[in-house]
């Protein structure tokens, strides 16, 4: 078991600050691909503290963004990834959060506020056109209720972060050009993401 904080893919850094997710993906490859991504292992035996973070983050200004997305949901700890956020813009770097969008109704409490001047851009992910539907594929902490809680999640960022966008998996037999509808009509962009099936060699 390793601590990996922070890893590189592409031009961009990514943030692993948490394992603890509100959802429980079946088709996530943390549990698909054994917490191996790319070559780091990401699962954590204990969360870093906000510290820790930014000294593994080095000069921000090397990437092209900085992304909270590790094997787990950082806005779990919303106190925490704005601190660092915070750290990260004030040494000139992008930031980027990637989220299930459940944070307002986990922590009972619009932790959006938080993010605003701090946040260049935050992905929701929504996999599923419908309560029932989003429910059996993500198994979402709240259930059915998940679903509109997550477009209302959306709605509301675009008042506090400029760039909303709103994700879906290619996931088989689920239709992502009515995703792609919903971010539209909930004033976000939208993003395909492919299904990472087998793992990669």
């Amino acid at each position: 078991m390793s601590n990996t904080i922070s890893y590189v893919y592409g031009n961009n850094l990514y943030l692993n600050i948490t394992n603890r997710c509100m959802m429980a993906c079946p088709y996530c490859i943390k549990h698909k691909w054994s917490n191996d991504f790319r070559g780091n292992d990401l699962k954590l035996d204990k969360e870093p503290t906000v510290r820790e973070v930014i000294e593994s983050i080095g000069d921000p200004k090397k990437y092209d963004e900085i992304i909270f997305c590790g094997y787990g949901d950082a806005l779990v700890k919303p106190e925490e990834t704005a601190e660092i956020s915070k750290w990260i813009k004030d040494n000139g770097g992008k930031v980027r959060i990637n989220t299930a969008g459940l944070a307002n109704r986990c922590h009972g409490k619009n932790i959006l506020p938080l993010f605003k001047g701090l946040v260049d851009a935050i992905s929701i992910s929504l996999n599923g056109t419908n309560p029932k539907e989003h429910n059996e594929l993500n198994r979402p902490m709240f259930q059915e209720e998940s679903f509109d809680e997550i477009i209302k999640f959306a709605k509301l960022a675009k008042e506090y972060i400029p760039t909303v966008v709103i994700t879906a998996v290619k996931l088989p037999g689920l239709d992502t050009s009515k995703i792609e509808q919903m971010a539209k009509d909930a004033g976000a962009h939208f993003r395909l993401r492919p299904y990472l099936d087998e793992k990669e060699n």
